[in-house]
């Protein structure tokens, strides 16, 4: 089987890509794909499953990242930011991935939530004869305008969670299949650092992430109050303008990607997780990526408890979960000051990660839904 796969690359995920690119060399495509670390691992696992692929990863036609990071990055992001608020370069985009999906013919045209293509480029494939697939991680509300709009060219829908009646009033027709997030445990595994190494990223406790209050704001009110109770915890993700008169502008460390993202995980006693505001009945199946991530990298995860848990782990041994706030603070002081619990719990979480939640096991469904869907 034949699957194209596009995606429209954000500047952080460039920056990253350009600052390991002068470093090591070598194909500064690769470099990009690897900060996308599902679609990295969603390219490994196809292929062993013996399917063709071809992932066109970029934002501009004019100026592709490939062509860009010749330039200085300041004008590299200069530039990138001038031609994408014109209609022409994304139009240009558009024009060029018709070209590409028509030469390449697959059997399956697949964009991940976000990819900025338009409706017009997916009723061009359509009338082609295209199928189309789609990834879909949020609720239908929480979507971009122009996102919501397109569920109705999706032949097939992939979604991680309980989103199928958001998605259906919002559009959507075609075949909805459920798919849980995975992990990649090559990536995400046990690293043991050296206490040079490990100082940067040290803490009890880390949570990366979104705390912005428009999507998460149960979330950022929860870390905001373990860190008003004298919590040793670090925050890694979003811009410092979101936490202004907030306490967490103290303990934010930033952005963090790849294998620093590992380091951060491996730095810490404990990690915090929670699920982003969601409406009654939305996340009673699937968790999120960090619910995998941690236990890959065998770190104990204390987690906001949803409906779905169950589903993955065994609460009280492989993971611990909390309700309030309140619970939440008193599970960490209890298991910070439980070392061969937290440890224990740590381990079993990473056993049954490894066992039955890795993107092999995902893609390999994902395969299926391909190949039987009519």
């Amino acid at each position: 089987m034949k699957i194209f796969i596009y995606y429209k690359t954000d500047r952080g995920y460039y920056e990253t890509a350009y600052a390991h690119w002068k470093k090591q060399g070598g194909d500064f495509n690769e470099h990009l794909l690897n900060t996308q670390n599902t679609l990295y691992c969603w390219r490994r696992e196809f292929q062993k499953q013996g399917h063709q692929l071809e992932i066109d990863i970029r934002s501009s036609y004019v100026l592709p990242q490939t062509a860009r990071r010749h330039l200085p990055l300041p004008l590299s992001n200069l530039l990138r930011n001038g031609l994408w608020v014109t209609r022409l370069d994304p139009g240009l985009l558009q024009l060029d991935l018709l070209r590409k999906i028509e030469r390449f013919q697959p059997d399956w045209v697949f964009f991940p939530l976000g990819s900025s293509v338009w409706g017009w480029t997916l009723r061009q494939l359509k009338q082609k004869g295209f199928k189309l697939a789609q990834w879909c991680g949020l609720p239908a509300q929480t979507m971009l305008p122009r996102d919501r709009a397109n569920l109705a060219y999706f032949d097939l829908i992939f979604q991680n969670s309980n989103f199928t009646a958001g998605l259906r009033a919002a559009g959507a027709t075609g075949q909805i299949e459920y798919v849980p997030c995975g992990v990649d445990e090559q990536r995400y595994r046990p690293l043991s650092l050296a206490a040079a190494e490990r100082a940067p990223y040290t803490a009890d406790i880390c949570f990366i992430g979104s705390l912005l209050n428009a999507f998460h704001s149960s979330r950022r009110q929860a870390v905001e109050y373990a860190i008003e109770h004298g919590i040793d915890i670090k925050v890694w993700g979003g811009r410092r303008e979101h936490y202004r008169h907030s306490p967490i502008l103290k303990v934010w460390q930033g952005e963090v990607w790849g294998e620093e993202e590992v380091k951060v995980l491996c730095s810490a006693k404990l990690g915090l997780n929670f699920h982003m505001d969601h409406a009654p009945g939305e996340i009673d199946h699937g968790l999120n990526l960090r619910a995998f991530q941690l236990p890959a990298c065998e770190v104990f995860q204390l987690l906001q408890r949803v409906p779905s848990v169950a589903e993955f782990f065994e609460e009280g041994r492989e993971i611990i979960c909390f309700e309030s706030k309140e619970e939440m603070l008193d599970k960490i002081r209890y298991y910070l000051a439980h070392d061969t619990e937290r440890q224990t719990i740590a381990r079993a979480g990473r056993d049954r990660t490894l066992r039955e939640h890795t993107w092999a096991h995902r893609v390999a469904l994902m395969s299926q839904f391909f190949q039987t869907q009519p």
